[in-house]
């Protein structure tokens, strides 16, 4: 068949094939049923940020903080054995893992001594440091948070654009890292090569079909690393939830619909269904969003909030912000963050507060570094 007709027969079926896609897949599944009880465990340690002005990477204790999630996974799991513990979060180590930080904002950001203990876990229990990837919309903050950029052997950290970018026509303009093992991933795969420079023969395209499904960026596990910020003005604050708006291709197209769109990229299966361990980096907390390096309402926290319920997490991380605003003479956040209540009625987890089992660890007084 000649190239140009090939081509003229493949975007066809390729054309017929998202209209099937678009047609019965595209939408979130139905509301899910949240667990009759969420864990939420937070760990605290007054020793986590050092002594001084800074609040960057480099102003916190590894060991400390290493210490600090290596016992809010232990606690969250239930596990004795950190191992055990990674195991249940984690069952099949061969696959691969997205951590999902949030560095675009160069005043608070997700850092990388919180990151580093969650990455010492997988390898522990056999995830090659191949299959795990760092990444975020963009790399505004990464030195500040103290990341460097590979995209080489070892565990890889960079831009959404680094891996694979984002669908253009799929999964709601999801990065293309999240989409991997999904029922339709080859054909999202063979609607980017549709537009690559380099598609060109029928030998080609016929085995990136067979290969769809392990891509390089496909990733099977989702962990994610927010930080505990106030969105003055946008979402009333931005936790866990809001940090998938660096996961879509259009955040900014979102903003006036923000209430809803948050609950509603986070009901999606390629999110929702992948999403195994949260995070929220509570070292320090931005209490007044200011857009930039300006850290004049960013303070010392020393926490760290662990579990798997991002309705949680985030009306936990709510009241935690309200907490600092409220004793720094500042009134509650505005617009209230509705979307929290709104992904709660979704079924996306639970917002109750007697149906959050709430746990808390000092680890202040524990002398061993582990």
């Amino acid at each position: 068949m000649a190239r140009r007709g090939f081509m003229k027969t493949l975007g066809g079926v390729l054309l017929a094939l998202l209209g099937m896609r678009y047609a019965r897949g595209t939408r979130p599944a139905a509301a899910a049923v949240p667990p009759a009880v969420s864990r939420v465990v937070t760990v605290h340690d007054s020793r986590a940020s050092l002594a001084g002005k800074g609040l960057d990477n480099a102003d916190l204790d590894p060991a400390v903080v290493r210490r600090m999630v290596n016992g809010g996974v232990l606690a969250f799991t239930g596990e004795t054995d950190l191992r055990r513990a990674w195991l249940k979060i984690i069952p099949d180590p061969t696959k691969k893992v997205a951590i999902k930080v949030n560095c675009q904002i160069r005043g608070i950001y997700t850092k990388a001594n919180v990151v580093q203990p969650l990455v010492e876990g997988l390898l522990s229990i056999g995830v090659p440091a191949d299959n795990i990837i760092i990444y975020d919309m963009t790399d505004k903050a990464f030195d500040l948070a103290g990341f460097v950029k590979n995209r080489g052997p070892g565990v890889k950290v960079g831009t959404v654009a680094d891996f694979g970018g984002y669908s253009r026509f799929l999964f709601h303009r999801l990065a293309n890292l999240l989409t991997g093992g999904h029922e339709h991933s080859g054909w999202n795969y063979l609607a980017m090569l549709a537009r690559d420079s380099r598609f060109g023969s029928v030998r080609f395209v016929s085995s990136m079909l067979v290969n769809g499904r392990t891509r390089p960026w496909d990733c099977a596990y989702l962990i994610n690393v927010p930080v505990l910020k106030a969105l003055d003005g946008y979402s009333g604050v931005t936790l866990s939830m809001k940090n998938h708006y660096g996961s879509i291709a259009n955040p900014g197209e979102h903003h006036d619909d923000i209430m809803e769109y948050i609950p509603f990229v986070n009901s999606l299966p390629e999110i929702r269904t992948k999403t195994r361990l949260i995070v929220l980096d509570a070292i320090f907390g931005e209490y007044k969003w200011v857009n930039g390096r300006d850290q004049k309402y960013v303070e010392r926290v020393n926490r760290v909030i662990v579990s798997n319920d991002p309705v949680a997490v985030d009306a936990t991380g709510w009241r935690m912000i309200e907490e600092m605003r409220a004793k720094h003479r500042l009134g509650p956040v505005q617009p209230q963050p509705a979307f929290i209540a709104r992904a709660a009625s979704m079924g996306l987890g639970n917002m109750a507060h007697e149906r959050i089992q709430h746990l808390t660890v000092e680890t202040s007084g524990v002398n061993e570094r582990t």
